[in-house]
This record gives C-alpha cells, sequence and structure tokens, in this order.
C-alpha cells in the first residue's frame, strides 16, 4: 500500500530512464578532497591494461557516522495493491529488462517488486521512479528490502536520487555494486561551465547477496555524502569532492547535486553480455523515504528449503 503521513500527495510520475552511456567506463580527473572527503585518485580501481580486468577496488575507511531517531516516514511503498501505481510511479525498460509485481519473492506481505535483467544482455535497464518532497530537497533518508539474485563484477546500479531532468540532463547520488562491495558515487551530467561533466566512484562495505537484507541510506546534498546501513549496521560513510569545478566560487563538496527532485531504483549494469551467464534478479519491498530514519520492520528469515533463494 502507498501511504502520504501528514503530507499531499508529493509524488508524481517521472521518466526514470536511459542512463547516459559513458558513465559506465568515464573515470574523472580524479578529485582533491575536501577535509574529510575522499577522492576518485584514492579508490578508483586501477586498470591493468588495455582490455585487462581492472584491479581491486581500494575501500574508503568507514568512519563512524551519529544516526538520529527514527522517525515517521513520509512516504511507503509495499505494493500490496498488487501493481505499480502509474500516479506515483513512472516504469521505464530498455532492451529486455523487466519490472513487475509478484508474489513468490517476498519480504513482508504478499507482494514484492521483482526487477530482472536477462541473460547475456547488454545496457538495458529497468527502473521505477518518483517525484521527492521538496522537504526533502537537500537531505532524504530512506529504505528498502532488497534481495540480489547475483550481479556481474562491473558497476550495477540500484538507487539513486537527483535533480530535475535525469537522466539526459541531471546530477545524482548513487547506490550500486563493484567487485562486492558497494559503489557509492556522484554523478555530475548537468555540465556547466563551472562544473563539467564527470563521476567519482568510491567504494566501501560489503554487499549483500542471495539473501534478504534491509537498506538504510542517508543521501546529503549539503554537503554532498551517501550513509548506507545493512541491517542496521553501518556500511558506507563517504563524502564527495568534486576538483573539476573550475569556478573559485563554487563549493567543491556542497550543492553538487541542485537537490533531490527525483527518486529512482531498480536495476542495470554496466557488464558485458557474456559476463551474465544467467538472468539478474532484484527484488524490492516495504520502500519509505522521509526526513528521519525509518527504521527496520520484522527481520526475513531465509528459506527453510535449501535451494529455496531465488535465482
Amino acid at each position: 500500500m502507498l501511504m502520504a503521513m501528514n503530507q499531499p500527495r508529493y509524488l508524481h510520475a517521472l521518466v526514470a530512464g536511459l542512463m547516459i552511456a559513458g558513465i559506465a567506463s568515464a573515470q574523472t580527473t580524479a578529485p582533491s578532497p575536501a577535509p574529510g572527503a575522499a577522492s576518485a585518485a584514492t579508490t578508483a580501481p586501477a586498470r591493468r591494461g588495455r582490455g585487462g580486468p581492472p584491479a581491486p577496488a581500494v575501500l574508503l575507511p568507514l568512519k563512524p557516522w551519529d544516526r538520529p531517531a527514527d522517525g515517521p516516514a513520509i512516504f511507503t511503498e509495499d505494493f500490496e495493491s498488487g501493481a505499480i501505481d502509474d500516479k506515483i510511479w513512472t516504469v521505464h525498460t530498455t532492451g529486455k529488462a523487466t519490472v513487475k509485481v509478484q508474489q513468490d519473492v517476498v519480504a513482508h506481505g504478499k507482494n514484492a517488486l521483482m526487477i530482472t535483467y536477462p541473460a547475456g544482455s547488454m545496457r538495458a535497464l529497468a527502473f521505477i521512479g518518483a517525484k521527492v518532497p521538496e522537504a526533502l530537497r537537500d537531505h532524504l533518508y530512506g529504505r528498502a528490502y532488497m534481495f540480489i539474485s547475483g550481479v556481474p563484477d562491473p558497476h550495477s546500479v540500484f538507487v539513486l536520487s537527483g535533480s530535475a531532468g535525469y537522466p539526459a540532463a541531471s546530477n545524482w547520488l548513487e547506490i550500486g555494486g563493484y567487485q562486492g562491495h558497494f559503489q557509492p558515487s556522484l554523478q555530475i551530467q548537468a555540465a556547466t561551465p563551472d562544473k563539467p561533466r564527470g563521476e567519482v566512484p568510491l567504494f566501501q562495505g560489503t554487499l549483500p547477496i542471495g539473501r534478504w537484507f534491509c537498506l538504510e541510506w542517508e543521501l546529503i546534498d549539503k554537503p554532498d555524502r551517501i550513509v548506507c546501513w545493512v541491517d542496521g549496521q553501518l556500511e558506507v560513510n563517504a563524502p564527495f569532492s568534486y576538483a573539476r569545478i573550475v569556478n573559485p566560487d563554487v563549493s567543491k563538496d556542497s550543492g553538487l547535486v541542485g537537490g533531490f527532485s527525483e527518486f529512482n531504483l531498480g536495476y542495470r549494469t554496466f557488464a558485458p553480455g557474456a559476463a551474465i551467464p544467467k538472468d539478474i534478479n532484484i527484488y524490492y519491498d516495504d520502500i519509505a523515504i522521509g526526513d528521519k530514519p525509518i527504521g527496520q520492520l520484522t527481520p526475513v528469515p531465509a528459506p527453510a528449503a535449501e535451494g529455496g533463494h531465488p535465482q
């Protein structure tokens, strides 16, 4: 069920469309970190030569992060209606990737969202997206129960939020995966003379595979940072700095996104088709966003029968 708590219905349809094709391989000139911030120079995987596999990601040290007390959500979605509400969400798919509500694999209740990225696919995607309430423009918390059947080593994308105009001309903060780790990223695609196009990928924590887990996140645009918890444990605390800014009057670590206007979740990968020998299935349930942490629901038990995990 979708609920708006003490708020008008802020969320409207958006096009969560095709991400810009060059994001996967475009590594920016490495930013110099602001105090406490990491740069791509120390965290981006080094390439081993033309056509060779990238070196293992260098993990950003995990520093403690204060979390305020949980509060009520402004918006929740558990898909118990049995369908994707097109008054709230816009579904966008490319290639053979699909998105649907199903009943076979759920965290709670009877329904959950399923994203399927078929074996052998390349540059496909499947996302649902909606507008972010104005009250959460610079700082938002979110929660989703997720099940990841398995993903290839190269960059995967799960959750992101950014400025209006995504994906053609937008900036956003992104929660993805890389080589079994989380890849929190800053993406600058709405280029200006002061702020050229580029990205800052960082690497932290362990990406859970083959089980339901509760992903909670905090996205901040002033100053820019991504924080993630998995089942209540801190896994990501990544501040961002963007050294490509050329105007000394423009901040290199704050307001880089320009405010969170749109929210998207789903899946895409930049892996070649040969690296995807079987379908990738990503499940989402019990989604919520708000101005405070939302907290966890009842833990999801593991399947009783061996081999009962979805493929």
